[in-house]
């Protein structure tokens, strides 16, 4: 009886090892751009990553997350003058994305089996002319999260768990 168990553990393991391998080629070919970049894509599959951005003008980004994880800093990053959009994919993982406190943040959410959580500046307490990013966020079986932070060095703040009214599921207007 223990040999067959055995043996079927073996090939579970050789088989999330060679998943393993082709998420790993897979987050390589898909992700580009670095830290300085105006224009990234950053993608992990079977693994995490942590990317900081210090774009001095971010116009867009996309972040893929399956089966595993991406925390994304844009606090030290400057949005390009007509700003930008990050477009944010989590299918059976995660990401989080922390953006300053002086940002206007529009999410357009789209959860199935999974949740998108905003914890940013209200747009009200923010000047007219403040930078704006639009996050357009889908999770499926996983879940994104948007939260505000200080400085680059503090610890982010997070949110209460539900989503903000400034959130938008998709379909619905802001």
């Amino acid at each position: 009886m223990g040999a067959p168990v055995g043996k079927a553990f073996l090939k579970l393991m050789a088989v999330l090892l060679a998943l393993w391998g082709v998420g790993q080629v897979l987050s390589r070919r898909l992700s580009a751009g670095d830290a300085d970049a105006d224009e990234f894509t950053v993608a992990t599959f079977f693994g995490g990553t942590e990317r900081k951005s210090t774009s001095s003008s971010l116009r867009r980004g996309a972040v893929i997350a399956c089966c595993g994880g991406v925390d994304l800093d844009l606090r030290s990053a400057v949005l390009d003058s007509e700003g930008a959009t990050l477009a944010v994919q989590a299918t059976m993982g995660g990401v989080q994305v922390t953006v300053p406190d002086t940002w206007r943040v529009i999410v357009d959410a789209d959860a199935r089996a999974g949740g998108i959580e905003t914890s940013v500046t209200r747009p009200e307490e923010l000047p007219d002319d403040a930078p704006t990013l639009h996050v357009h966020a889908i999770a499926r079986m996983g879940g994104v999260m948007v939260t505000r932070g200080g400085q680059p060095e503090t610890p982010t703040e997070t949110g209460s768990g539900t989503e903000s009214a400034h959130t938008a599921p998709r379909g619905s207007s802001a």
